[in-house]
C-alpha cells in the first residue's frame, strides 16, 4: 500500500475503528503512543468494549503468586513476549505497599482480569509475626497496566466491632459485556457460627457503585460458608464457585471397613443473575489411590474449562499421579473424568518435582477440547497458577 493510499485509510475513522479492532490487546496498548488521534480512539469506552466483545480470549500464559521471593513470575507458552514483561503490575502493586509489612497475593484470574488480596503483618497476638489479610482487594488487568483498589463499605464499617469472614470474586466475560463484578460475601465470626445470614454487597465497574443483596441460605454447621472455604473463587456459567481449603478438612477417613469422603467437603457458589448464596452438597468421589489405604490430599486444583467445573486432586505416596474430576450439570454432583500418571514422566527427571495444575481450553475442528496442564515445579501447593490473557477492559 502506498503512503498516500495509506493516509486515506487513516483518515477514513470508520474504517480505522474496524481495522483496530482486529488487532490483538497488547498491540492496541502499544498504538496508542502512534497520534493522539488513535490514543482517543483506543480510549474511547465504546471502543474498548466492542474490542473485549468481539473475541474470545485465548491463554498465552500464567502468573504464579507461590514463589519464594513473593514475586509474580510469568510462565509463557509459546512466544515468550506474551506475557507483560518490565512495567509488571503485579511488581508495581506490590514495591508500593510500603517497607515489606504488606503482601500481595493473586487470588484469582477471569479472562485477562486478576483479584488480589493484600496481607499485612500482624505481631499483636504473640511474638511471632503473621500476615493477616486485609478487606481489600485489588482488580488488576496487565495487559493495560492498570489496577483498582476496592473494599465493601459495609465490611469496612463491621470491621471496626467485629472479627469477620470475607469472601471476595471476581466475574467477567467479555463475551457478554465489557464490564465487570466483584461479589463479597462477609459475616462476623459469631454470625458465621450461629447461622445468621450472610451479607452479600456486588461492584459495578459499570456503575461504580456498591449495591446490597440479600441472601436466604441455611446450612448445617459442618457444611458452613466459613473460613474452611479458599479465599480465591472461580468464576463458571454466570456464578463464582469456592471449595474448601485442603488444610481445613480430611481428604476421607474409615467408616463402616471403608473410605468415605469428609461431609464438610463441599461447594459453595454465589448465582449473580439470581442474587441467591447456594450450597453444592454432594462430596467428590473417593480417590482410586485411597480405596484400599489410606492418602492425605496434598494438592488440589479447582478451575473451569469450557464452561465446565473441574477439580484436580493428588495424594501422599502418590503425588506424581491425580485424579481429574468434572462437576456434573446442574451441579448434580462430581465425576471422575481422567486418572493422569505421571511417573513415565518424572523417571526421565532428577530428583522429586511437585505437580501444579491449571486447565486450558483449545477448539479444534469446532470441538471444544480441554487440556490439563501439569507443571512440574516446586513449592506450589494449591492454585499456584493463575491463567493470563490479553484484554483491554478497564479496571
Amino acid at each position: 500500500m502506498s503512503s498516500s493510499a495509506a493516509e486515506t485509510v487513516a483518515n477514513i475513522e470508520e474504517l480505522l475503528r474496524q481495522i483496530l479492532l482486529s488487532v490483538p490487546p497488547r498491540s492496541l496498548v502499544r498504538f496508542k503512543c502512534v497520534s493522539k488521534r488513535w490514543l482517543s480512539l483506543i480510549s474511547e469506552p465504546g471502543f474498548c468494549g466492542r474490542s473485549a466483545t468481539l473475541r474470545k480470549p485465548k491463554i498465552s500464559g500464567f502468573f504464579s503468586s507461590k514463589t519464594e521471593d513473593n514475586t509474580f513470575k510469568a510462565i509463557p507458552l509459546g512466544k515468550r513476549d506474551k506475557i507483560p514483561s518490565g512495567q509488571n503490575p503485579f511488581k508495581a502493586i506490590h514495591d508500593s505497599l510500603g517497607d515489606g509489612s504488606a503482601r500481595l497475593k493473586i487470588i484469582q484470574s477471569c479472562n485477562g482480569l486478576f483479584l488480589c488480596l493484600r496481607y499485612s503483618c500482624d505481631s499483636s497476638r504473640s511474638n511471632r509475626s503473621r500476615y493477616v489479610a486485609d478487606h481489600a482487594v485489588y482488580v488488576v488487568n496487565p495487559t493495560t497496566n492498570q489496577f483498582l483498589v476496592l473494599s465493601s463499605p459495609r465490611v469496612e464499617q463491621m470491621a471496626r466491632v467485629n472479627q469477620l469472614f470475607v469472601r471476595y470474586a471476581l466475574a467477567f466475560d467479555p463475551s457478554k459485556s465489557p464490564h465487570y463484578k466483584v461479589v463479597c460475601v462477609s459475616n462476623s465470626h459469631l454470625g458465621n457460627y450461629l447461622g445468621y445470614p450472610y451479607q452479600i454487597d456486588i461492584y459495578s465497574s459499570e456503575t461504580r457503585k456498591w449495591k446490597k443483596r440479600h441472601n436466604d441460605l441455611h446450612q448445617k454447621r459442618a457444611m458452613h460458608f466459613d473460613s474452611s472455604s479458599r479465599e480465591g473463587a472461580v468464576y463458571c456459567n454466570g456464578a463464582v464457585h469456592w471449595i474448601r481449603c485442603i488444610d481445613s478438612i480430611p481428604c476421607c477417613y474409615l467408616r463402616d471397613g471403608r473410605f468415605v469422603r469428609d461431609a464438610g467437603d463441599v461447594l459453595h457458589y454465589y448465582d449473580i443473575a439470581k442474587g441467591s448464596l447456594r450450597l453444592v452438597a454432594a462430596t467428590p468421589p473417593v480417590p482410586v489411590s485411597v480405596k484400599t489405604k489410606y492418602q492425605g490430599l496434598v494438592r488440589r486444583y479447582f478451575g473451569e474449562a469450557g464452561g465446565r467445573l473441574y477439580l484436580i486432586e493428588s495424594y501422599t505416596h502418590y503425588d506424581t499421579q491425580c485424579e481429574v474430576m468434572e462437576m456434573g450439570k446442574d451441579y448434580s454432583g462430581w465425576f471422575l473424568k481422567y486418572h493422569v500418571d505421571l511417573n513415565p514422566v518424572i523417571a526421565a527427571l532428577l530428583g522429586r518435582l511437585l505437580l501444579s495444575c491449571a486447565l486450558i481450553e483449545r477448539r479444534r475442528r469446532r470441538k471444544k477440547i480441554i487440556f490439563c496442564c501439569i507443571f512440574l515445579v516446586s513449592g506450589f501447593k494449591e492454585d499456584g497458577n493463575h491463567p493470563y490473557m490479553e484484554t483491554l477492559a478497564c479496571v
